[in-house]
């Protein structure tokens, strides 16, 4: 697969460059952190199996996803991590914003690879919803977007974001609002 840069001005994005376009994002906090920081736990991926409708069903899920111990393995070969934490609305426009987060976030990816970031990787927070139902016995019609959910490789979403500084708290309510957090690993 090649890229052609169309942007030449992207090339060699330092952080603070990496924090002004995810801010442009409409992220509501934003934050570079160590890889060592992520916090990975094999009881994230049980929550996927024993409380997600989802779980099985979808080619970025368990058991399809990587598992914590690729995971763990795989955040070793990363310098740094773009915490991205958006803040949702539930309403009847949620879903849709989900897809656009999940578009964005894969093309910031991108962007970041063309960029000198070749190793750029985005992990994004709950179950895929660009094919709905999803043809898990076919290959992904997505695969330039679609990513895993941090929650699916084992990640523990919850400490991560609040090692991190930032509050992040269950919903207690289908109708309250509720915040998307989306990492992107980085060289």
């Amino acid at each position: 697969m090649y890229f052609f840069i169309e942007d030449f001005s992207t090339l060699d994005m330092n952080q603070e460059e990496i924090l002004q376009k995810a801010r442009a994002m409409g992220v509501g906090g934003t934050k570079i952190i160590n890889p060592k920081e992520v916090v990975v736990e094999e009881w994230v991926r049980l929550k996927c199996q024993y409380g997600c409708d989802a779980y099985g069903t979808r080619l970025t899920c368990p058991p399809y996803s990587p598992r914590p111990e690729t995971t763990r393995n795989m955040l070793r070969f990363y310098s740094s991590a773009l915490l991205m934490i958006f803040d949702l609305a539930v309403d009847e426009n949620e879903k849709q914003r989900r897809k656009e987060i999940r578009k964005q976030i894969a093309e910031f990816e991108r962007e970041l690879f063309l960029s000198g970031h070749y190793k750029a990787f985005a992990l994004v927070m709950g179950p895929c919803n660009f094919c709905v139902p999803c043809d898990i016995t076919q290959p992904c019609k997505f695969q330039h977007l679609a990513r895993p959910s941090m929650e699916a490789c084992g990640i523990d979403v919850f400490r991560t974001v609040r090692k991190a500084g930032f509050d992040l708290e269950v919903a207690q309510t289908l109708d309250s609002p509720c915040r998307y957090c989306a990492l992107i690993l980085l060289d």
